[in-house]
């Protein structure tokens, strides 16, 4: 493969991954089989993998504006929570063995497919109980104690963390339309994304040759994603992410028992 065709390859990589990502929380899906496949180990793949993804996480945030422009309160009440979250993740990354978050993470994936595909999970929930989600702080707080739980994981393990993000916030906002809480989940996963590779950055060793043309793509990816979900009615986008976050789920449960 030449260098101008290994490029090429890159950029329509980072572009599949940018555009899933950023309409699905599922770049775990596309980039990083894919750099196993063309020969980088497991921990260099998924390094180089979340140094692209940060492209797809701006651009996709700037191509949301629409969608985040009635929601701002609810974005930056999320971004703190999903901030410490990831910090103490990290953390735990370098202090904690791995083993236990990689065989569930397949289970936490599994378990939010099933929640967005499920018949019963629809967009028009409960009015009162949407009203209530928002004027009473016992359930806000639980939320942003949600929010929390899947910032930690993502600073720990960041596989399948967007579409956790996304089940947990369509669950929470049943009123609020599937391009709403996918924006308000690039927001969350474009914090926790930043935050990992700044640690990445002391921590590990970094492919700028596969990452460039991976970024790239991923940023064009990251425009067209909001744009996608924007014009697809709802459920249709519910059960295909939920369809791809069951194949997630079974092909890092194939890995684990390889």
């Amino acid at each position: 493969m030449t260098g101008l065709t290994f490029f090429i390859v890159l950029v329509l990589i980072g572009l599949v991954a940018g555009i899933v990502s950023a309409a699905a929380g599922l770049a775990s899906l596309v980039s990083y089989p894919a750099l196993l496949a063309m020969g980088l180990p497991p921990v260099i793949a998924n390094v180089t993998s979340a140094w692209s993804t940060v492209g797809s996480g701006f651009s996709s945030v700037f191509a949301s504006a629409r969608e985040l422009r009635d929601d701002k309160k609810q974005m930056f009440l999320i971004i703190p929570f999903v901030f410490v979250g990831s910090i103490i993740g990290a953390i735990m990354l370098f202090v904690l063995p791995g083993k236990f978050f990689q065989d569930m993470v397949p289970v936490f994936i599994g378990i939010a497919g099933l929640i967005l595909i499920s018949p019963h999970h629809h967009d028009d929930g409960d009015e009162e109980g949407a009203e209530m989600l928002h004027q009473h702080a016992g359930p806000m707080m639980a939320t942003m104690i949600g929010v929390f739980c899947v910032g930690v994981y993502a600073g720990f393990f960041n596989a399948g963390a967007g579409v956790m993000m996304l089940t947990l916030l369509s669950v929470v906002n049943r009123k609020k339309s599937f391009a709403v809480n996918n924006a308000l989940k690039n927001v969350a996963m474009t914090v926790t994304n930043t935050m990992a590779v700044i640690i990445f950055a002391f921590e590990a060793k970094t492919e700028w040759a596969f990452v460039i043309p991976l970024f790239l793509g991923n940023v064009f990816g990251g425009i067209l994603g909001p744009i996608i979900v924007r014009h697809l009615p709802d459920r249709l986008m519910k059960v295909l992410v939920g369809i791809g976050a069951l194949i997630l789920a079974i092909s890092l449960t194939i890995r684990n028992f390889a």
